[in-house]
């Protein structure tokens, strides 16, 4: 990529960045949702819970990772909502390369939801003493799964060419992998086969790590969930460069 193109993927990027923050619901569905639940939930199951893990310690690292890997809602909704189907006309008309406008949504995306998710963070394990160890790894896969994320979101809207068939999609697919993953309750209860099941979900491989590194100060499952993620983000900007159609994005 040129030097004018990545001024003007720069450009593009921090205007979206500001309409994201401009938007009340995108600002309340990162900030303050993931933040509702995290305290409705650990209220209502903290006699479930007890010894070192609390209702809190469990569900403040589980649904921190359920808020993350829904991170691509807000993109897709960054890239193909209605209102933003103007000012993508602008930039396919103007000089440059096409490919800046998911790459900005991507970019801008990923940076607005890893704000408000480490603000949220912050916010949770202070008040309610959630115990972190091992921040800089934490910090590593909370990145990489932020940009998997958001470019997961963007390429379901390159491949279903709408945002809200890619968002009912994507809703699903989000939601069949926190069940599996025991982000919502713990699955290890419901025998071998679901036990081995959940394992094909990529919150399991993140839970699992997390809470691996945390209580148990073992760090074997850092390593293959960081190359897991790299490749996956490989792969789906890989789908998003053979799938976009800038047509798709003004019709």
């Amino acid at each position: 990529m040129t030097a004018i193109n990545l001024r003007n993927l720069y450009l593009i990027s921090r205007e979206d960045f500001k309409n994201l923050f401009k938007n009340p619901m995108w600002l309340f569905y990162n900030l303050v949702f993931p933040f509702l639940l995290i305290v409705v939930l650990g209220f209502l199951q903290k006699d479930s819970y007890g010894g070192a893990v609390s209702a809190f310690d469990y569900y403040g690292i589980t649904l921190m990772i359920y808020t993350v890997i829904s991170s691509g809602m807000t993109s897709a909704n960054a890239f193909m909502e209605v209102t933003i189907r103007k000012p993508n006309m602008r930039i396919i008309y103007a000089p440059g390369n096409e490919r800046l406008i998911y790459l900005s949504k991507i970019f801008s995306s990923f940076l607005f939801c890893l704000l408000c998710h480490l603000a949220v963070a912050v916010l949770t394990f202070t008040i309610f003493k959630i115990q972190v160890d091992a921040v800089p790894q934490l910090l590593i896969l909370l990145v990489l799964t932020e940009l998997f994320s958001v470019s997961l979101g963007v390429m379901f809207c390159c491949i279903f060419k709408t945002e809200a068939t890619a968002n009912q999609i994507l809703s699903i697919v989000i939601n069949i992998f926190a069940i599996l993953g025991g982000l919502l309750f713990p699955m290890d209860g419901y025998g071998a086969v679901v036990r081995s099941l959940s394992y094909l979900s990529p919150a399991k491989w993140l839970a699992n790590t997390s809470f691996a590194m945390i209580y148990d100060h073992n760090y074997a499952w850092f390593y293959p969930t960081v190359m897991g993620l790299v490749v996956a983000t490989i792969v789906v900007f890989t789908i998003c460069a053979k799938t976009f159609r800038k047509e798709d994005c003004i019709c």
